[in-house]
């Protein structure tokens, strides 16, 4: 999400923030003070400065560094080069040996689910274990990795003490017809639930798995473990869950399956920054509810 909407003397908002001339002003000002500690370090200083926070009280450097961006690009202000580690470079895709996967792992597969364990969901939490969930997600899903911004969760899933299977879970998108209507909240509880809603946006069975309705197993247990560890992450439990099936590719089976609601088709759009465009791949649009009450309190203009 990057919205950027020019207001002249009253200011300008990017990323959902309204920013007065003075922020702005204050802003250049860090950057200038700031320049050789670089982006990163700006963007927590601005943050800092602003009392720009996610809910759960930490501050929102992604934002803000998608922010300056766009600053820079209307002309607002010059930042200074990115770093090694700044900026959205082209991701390179990562060798076996970058992950330290020295042997392929075992084929699993078998009849029944009966016959093994419940699946072990062992969130991705530090450098070395993020960069391999990336390794299996570059190669072998069919929409390859794509950088996560914002809030999210990336999982491995064990059966047997054999690895499966990897989701991903992000901020919800920022609108969809489908799913607004379908709610039924107006502009106000969208702004002030939007955050309530997640996105599903990778799901990958391991191509060497072999484990009959594996996959439908696997989404009834994520909706149960996401949103407490989602939680316990970053303060607040999502109230609904949301993901897209290419349709051309898949029937979407594991979701019916596991009881989720199909919306409908989308119309091929995509959306950067501000600006909608056709993409012309048709999707099917699927969400679980999180709670019983879960559109009431979505349709609740007061923020939860």
């Amino acid at each position: 999400m990057s919205i950027i909407i020019s207001m002249g003397q009253n200011g300008y908002i990017f990323r959902a923030r309204h920013f007065t001339q003075e922020e702005i002003q204050l802003v250049k000002e860090i950057v200038q003070d700031y320049w050789s500690k670089g982006r990163f370090r700006i963007a927590q200083i601005i943050c800092e400065r602003l009392d720009w926070r996610q809910l759960n009280g930490r501050l929102k450097e992604t934002a803000c560094l998608e922010a300056l961006r766009k600053m820079e690009k209307q002309g607002l202000l010059n930042l200074p080069p990115s770093g090694p580690c700044g900026g959205y470079r082209k991701i390179k895709p990562l060798s076996s040996q970058e992950v330290r996967l020295f042997q392929k792992p075992m084929k699993v597969r078998t009849t029944s689910l009966k016959t093994l364990d419940k699946p072990y969901f062992a969130p991705a939490q530090d450098r070395e274990e993020k960069k391999l969930w990336r390794y299996f997600i570059q190669q072998y899903h069919y929409l390859g990795y794509q950088r996560l911004v914002g809030r999210h969760l990336q999982y491995f899933v064990y059966l047997a003490g054999n690895l499966v299977a990897l989701l991903g879970f992000a901020d919800g998108i920022y609108h969809h017809h489908l799913r607004d209507n379908w709610i039924g909240w107006d502009k106000q509880a969208q702004q002030n639930n939007r955050h309530l809603v997640v996105n599903n946006c990778r799901f990958l069975i391991l191509p060497w798995v072999k484990i009959k309705n594996l996959a439908s197993r696997i989404l009834s247990l994520a909706v149960k473990i996401m949103p407490l560890d989602w939680q316990a992450k970053y303060g607040y439990r999502p109230l609904l869950v949301e993901t897209f099936v290419e349709c051309d590719k898949f029937k979407g089976t594991c979701y019916k399956a596991a009881n989720w609601i199909y919306l409908g088709k989308t119309l091929g759009k995509g959306r950067c920054g501000a600006r909608y465009f056709y993409h012309g791949r048709i999707r099917d649009y699927y969400v679980y509810p999180l709670a019983r009450d879960a559109i009431l309190r979505l349709k609740d203009n007061g923020k939860y």
